[in-house]
């Protein structure tokens, strides 16, 4: 029983792998860590165990994650995250936002980053602005105006 504990543990460890890194190699590890505990909970020799948790992990890995990377990364599912995930939020100008020739800070989210105006207006600080797209490093932001209708404040 102290092998299948062993497995469950290795399991519980690449669980939070994933959950981190969202990679889709430690997901597959943990499988093969929970099979492996189910062939020592049967009473398997540890060797064999191995054997299931090598062979679990690699077929994994070669036959499920390809296809589950490409529906992850696409339509519904898309993972979006850093800069790219703060498009569509609402931000507050904190320095003086221009044109690409005088770019200002804007913050989101408790951070600042660099943005320029859509239209090339200025947008003095205090304003506060929808994050349109994200240009190399900078945010390409618009303001909204003070009377917009609820849910664009």
């Amino acid at each position: 029983m102290a092998e299948a504990l062993f497995w469950l543990i290795v399991l519980a460890a690449f669980v939070v792998g994933e959950i981190y890194t969202r990679a889709f190699f430690a997901l597959f590890v943990a499988l093969a860590a929970g099979a492996a505990a189910l062939a020592a909970a049967a009473g398997a020799a540890f060797a064999l165990q191995g054997v299931v948790f090598v062979v679990s992990a690699g077929a994994g890995i070669a036959a499920a994650r390809p296809p589950l990377r490409r529906a992850m990364t696409r339509g519904h599912y898309r993972l979006v995250s850093g800069a790219q995930g703060l498009v569509g939020k609402e931000g507050v100008v904190a320095v003086a936002v221009g044109d690409t020739a005088a770019p200002g800070k804007v913050r989101v989210q408790g951070e600042l980053w660099s943005a320029v105006s859509a239209g090339g207006d200025v947008i003095e600080p205090g304003a506060l602005v929808l994050l349109l797209e994200l240009r190399g490093t900078r945010f390409v932001v618009d303001e909204i105006p003070r009377d917009a209708p609820p849910g664009l404040e």
